[in-house]
């Protein structure tokens, strides 16, 4: 095993326990989020020691840490890094504390925090940032395959980015007097932009990003490989994710139930013609 390999897996137990012991001390489970988006950039440049002289992996890792600047950014704006200096860090997704109240047994909370929270979590970044080492180990020429998937990484991350900046001014606006009486806003939901087709733009985009990152791994070395389980299981995470925070949401908004039904959850166009009947029926509930 190379140094470079020893030292990412070293960062990765630490911050698994890092992400334990502070959940466990100040109840907030929020480290792996602050974490998500400054691993890989970090996995990369340790890597970058050994990879330096390949085109490929340089390309893609440059694409990699411009994706954790903008998560990070985006997280931040959003209060993620909020911090006290009584409290430490009090930024915390509001999913964990609704994961608390359907785990209220301390103990089974905490068993949860180390095994998924912890573990799970951040052995996952780990895994689907891995086929980019795959990458540097193989030194095949660049082809037009490469610049297809050099193209969509950045493509992914620029629509991301739209994503994000659309849900952010919607929470803005939704907020400001001259749209208390609109109910387009006051639904609580966004339906604009990007969000009018899909129901979670951003979470396509970021998963199509990894897909690539793996794709970049078959290019380099020829051949499918089995680093590939980790963007399969950080999928499999996301639709996790959609389904509990599709039911808070739709608690809070009776409209989100007709939304569901109006809107397709990631792939936008796939299904809409199925939908019409329900996208009618939506809009005009809104109006």
């Amino acid at each position: 095993m190379s140094t470079t390999l020893s030292i990412t897996i070293t960062i990765c137990g630490c911050a698994i326990l890092l992400s334990f012991i502070t959940g466990l001390l100040t109840r907030n489970c929020s480290t792996v989020d602050r974490l998500w988006s400054i691993l890989p950039p970090a996995y990369v440049l340790v890597w970058m020691k050994d990879f330096y002289h390949n085109p490929r992996f340089v390309i893609a890792a440059a694409l990699v840490i411009a994706w954790g600047i903008r998560l990070s950014w985006n997280f931040g704006r959003r209060g993620g890094y909020a911090f006290s200096i009584k409290r430490g860090f009090i930024g915390e997704d509001y999913r964990w504390e609704h994961l608390r109240k359907r785990i209220p047994n301390r103990i089974a909370f905490e068993l949860f925090n180390l095994f998924f929270i912890s573990i799970y979590q951040l052995s996952l970044i780990f895994f689907f940032t891995l086929p980019l080492y795959i990458v540097g180990i193989n030194d095949r020429p660049l082809g037009h395959l490469d610049i297809i998937l050099f193209a969509a990484q950045a493509s992914f991350l620029a629509l991301e980015t739209v994503a994000d900046n659309q849900l952010f001014s919607f929470h803005r606006a939704r907020k400001k007097p001259m749209h208390a009486g609109v109910k387009r806003y006051q639904a609580g939901f966004n339906t604009f932009g990007l969000w009018r087709y899909s129901r979670h733009p951003n979470y396509v985009c970021e998963m199509a990003q990894w897909v690539v990152v793996y794709a970049y791994a078959v290019s380099a070395s020829g051949t499918l490989h089995w680093s590939g389980v980790g963007c399969l299981v950080l999928i499999l995470l996301f639709i996790g994710s959609t389904v509990m925070t599709e039911s808070i949401t739709a608690s809070k908004y009776p409209l989100y139930r007709m939304w569901q039904k109006a809107c397709s959850p990631w792939l936008p166009f796939v299904d809409m013609i199925f939908r019409r009947n329900a996208r009618r029926k939506f809009w005009k509930a809104l109006d």
